[in-house]
């Protein structure tokens, strides 16, 4: 099992980690809610683009629709593809 981080979760993580002080607060400037507030809306279309395929690849499956599974195997794949 490979384990990777989309770059919208690092960009995240990278902002978090430069804006957090010593007591563990997170303090970020209007600029940079902005980009985390972009930032999680990527990840909201990815949560719901990945949830929707695997729940139609399971529909699929279900129905013996193996050509289906395929196509939405190759998405999944595409997706991963993105990860770094």
């Amino acid at each position: 099992m490979s384990i990777a981080i989309h770059k919208v979760h690092r960009a995240m993580a990278q902002i978090t980690m430069v804006n957090t002080d010593k007591q563990g607060n997170l303090i970020l400037s209007e600029l940079e809610l902005k980009i985390i507030f972009a930032l999680l809306k990527k990840n909201l279309e990815l949560v719901y683009e990945i949830d929707g395929l695997k729940e139609i690849a399971f529909a699929a499956q279900k129905n013996n629709q193996m050509d289906l599974v395929q196509h939405v195997c190759e998405r999944l794949d595409e997706l991963e593809a993105q990860l770094t």
